[in-house]
């Protein structure tokens, strides 16, 4: 297996993934999404609202927002979750906005990812008072517990033939694009390490003068973060615990040849 970095942000990455099968990519994509563990808020205690919103849905509201998680303090690709909880509690009074950043958490270390999340407005004498509970859950479990979103792509090489009228429109196009394009004496040809759409008036071409090359066993990746943990951690803990869960296998299937 070989991964090449594409891009790299501070909340989202694109490599290509080559050497392996789809099902590894899928395992691998449903691993980021809805294996690696976070901290979000399984559980809020109301003392009092006033608010125009009943308990549940700020309860919902409140388990949407990301929270920061520790990766260095916790064993993230272990199996089984840590029952570590912590307690961020409001107290506030309106009139005015209550924002995620008003959130009083008793760990430094987890906290709401961006302050200014709106929670619920309050009239003037209204009053919302809570504690909230966080805990770490996997995103198979609850969308709330997701680190963010991963998708990929077959990398493909689209072959146009430069007896296709106006080719250089899309040559044009895939340069604008930033695609990796090689030409020859009769072709061009445009790798697709993002999405790329032929204009309309090209589609009569396609199966002929323009052909789709899929490269087999290469994907292209996108994984993006939502702010709970540093995107490449999302994919090594990802990676991690299928090494994990294949070694429980392995070991189940010895058991049952024993």
């Amino acid at each position: 297996m070989k991964i090449k970095i594409l891009e790299k942000r501070e909340d989202a990455i694109r490599f290509i993934l080559e050497g392996v099968d789809a099902a590894f990519a899928n395992a691998l994509r449903r691993a980021i999404i809805g294996e690696v563990p976070t901290f979000a808020i399984d559980e809020v205690e109301f003392y009092e609202n006033d608010s125009a919103l009943f308990d549940e849905i700020i309860a919902h509201r409140l388990a949407m927002i990301p929270l920061t998680t520790p990766h260095d303090r916790f064993e993230l690709d272990a199996l089984e979750l840590d029952e570590y909880t912590v307690t961020l509690s409001l107290e506030a009074e309106g009139p005015g906005i209550v924002y995620s950043g008003d959130l009083k958490s008793d760990d430094p270390d987890v906290k709401p990812v961006t302050p200014n999340i709106p929670i619920v407005k309050l009239a003037e004498g209204q009053k919302l008072t809570f504690n909230a509970y966080a805990k770490l859950g996997r995103g198979k479990d609850h969308a709330k517990w997701q680190p963010g979103f991963a998708y990929y792509k077959y990398l493909t090489k689209i072959h146009v033939s430069k007896e296709v009228p106006n080719w250089e429109k899309i040559k044009k196009l895939a340069k604008k694009r930033k695609l990796p394009v090689e030409e020859t004496e009769n072709e061009f040809i445009i790798t697709t390490i993002t999405a790329f759409y032929l204009p309309r008036e090209f589609e009569q071409y396609m199966g002929n003068l323009i052909r789709e090359e899929i490269v087999p066993n290469t994907f292209v990746f996108t994984v993006e973060s939502n702010g709970e943990l540093p995107v490449e951690e999302m994919v090594s803990i990802a990676l991690k615990i299928l090494m994990r869960k294949s070694d429980k296998f392995i070991n189940e299937l010895h058991k049952l040849a024993e």
